[in-house]
């Protein structure tokens, strides 16, 4: 029995080495990684079946069908206001496992969990029949905007979202769900020789891993065009009602266990030189990807956009910048703009070294809610397999 188990567990993660060379976690539509789905439609290296169904039979059967894939994110955040105390810390981001499994060509299982949190972050079963029509029920990111479906192993800022993204997908305080997830059923597929991608999701509304508190679900629905090779439009936007688990600041006219409306719209275009695979250290492209959005909750209008690129300057070294605008409430002024600069270095494939400066300008009303402009350091360290 032990000599089983034996050949089972180092089947299992020799073949997990393997195959997570070949996971990458690129951008996309349906969740954080969704090029781990698009990569694996299909079984890998799946054994042909055998008549006396022997031990090594089932565990290169069990093997071939799973993928680990995982990352890490840690670093060190200098925070300098124009007046008051600065303060500095080394942090621990994300560390985050994630498991795929092919149980036939057509369903596939997702998990991912995120250690730092404690949370189990995705999970989901998808059934996909054609690349016209798959259909997933769980939990996943949700497909408003282009940017909040993306790995943050891949965004250019070390935030790492757009301050809009990272608002309107949740972590808004009435929300307080800053992963940019939610439990509910999503038909996706695309179309017309892979050129245009249609995303419609019917989710919750409100934190991950809880049930429904008001017993409405919104609607978000996105379509992805790809006129000509490596640039796509995307437009994209939500519908429906959100339950106040907190009072906030930024919206006094939503109180604490209203059910409010929550309505968003998304505009957005990413155009890259050329195809840049999963290898960020030898095969690199200049990419850059602007959005606008905004939304509606209660009675409460915000808007924000921002423009973020990546331009390779010497082997696996890049140079990134953000322009980052966000209108928290149109009535109130609470403005806020973060410009960013900095350099990313990758030294192995989806591994790499980072390191920003942004600068925040906030007016009036806002510095009376987060205080006064600042000027921010950051240096970050990236393991992923």
């Amino acid at each position: 029995m032990f000599k089983t188990l034996t050949i089972i567990a180092a089947t299992i993660l020799a073949a997990s080495s393997a195959n997570a060379e070949n996971n990458v976690m690129e951008n996309g539509s349906g969740n954080t990684d969704m090029a781990i789905l698009e990569e694996h439609n299909t079984l890998v290296n799946a054994p042909a079946e055998s008549s006396d169904k022997d031990t090594k039979y089932w565990a290169s059967t069990v093997a071939s069908r799973l993928k680990v894939m995982g990352y890490a994110q840690a670093g060190y955040t200098a925070t300098m206001p124009e007046h008051g105390q600065n303060s500095n810390s080394f942090e621990m981001k994300r560390v985050v496992l994630m498991v795929g499994a092919e149980i036939t060509p057509q369903f596939y299982a997702f998990f991912m969990h995120e250690f730092k949190s404690k949370e189990m972050q995705e999970y989901y079963m998808e059934y996909r029949p054609c690349k016209e029509f798959n259909l997933r029920f769980g939990q996943s990111k949700i497909e408003y905007t282009m940017e909040n479906p993306m790995s943050p192993t891949v965004l250019e800022s070390i935030g790492p979202m757009s301050q809009g993204v990272f608002w309107l997908c949740g972590s808004d305080p009435l929300m307080n769900n800053a992963s940019g997830r939610d439990l509910g059923l999503m038909a996706y597929g695309d179309l017309f020789q892979n050129k245009l991608r249609y995303v419609v999701e019917v989710v919750n509304g409100g934190q991950i891993n809880t049930a429904d508190k008001n017993n409405q679900k919104n609607v978000i629905a996105k379509l992805e065009y790809k006129p000509v090779q490596n640039f796509r439009v995307s437009i994209s936007g939500q519908k429906g009602y959100g339950y106040a688990v907190n009072s906030s600041f930024y919206n006094p006219t939503v109180r604490i266990n209203d059910t409010y409306k929550q309505n968003r719209y998304a505009f957005g275009m990413e155009w890259k030189s050329k195809k840049s695979g999963n290898d960020y250290h030898k095969k690199r492209c200049a990419m850059i990807r602007t959005e606008m959005l905004g939304g509606k909750d209660g009675d409460c209008n915000s808007f924000g956009a921002y423009v973020s690129s990546a331009i390779p300057v010497y082997k696996g070294l890049d140079i990134v910048a953000m322009a980052d605008y966000m209108n928290y409430n149109t009535d109130s002024n609470l403005k806020k703009t973060n410009l960013m600069a900095g350099v990313q270095y990758w030294i192995f494939k989806k591994c790499r070294l980072q390191a920003q400066y942004t600068y925040s300008i906030k007016s009036d009303a806002m510095k009376a809610i987060q205080g006064d402009n600042t000027s921010t350091l950051q240096a970050q360290v990236q393991v992923a397999f």
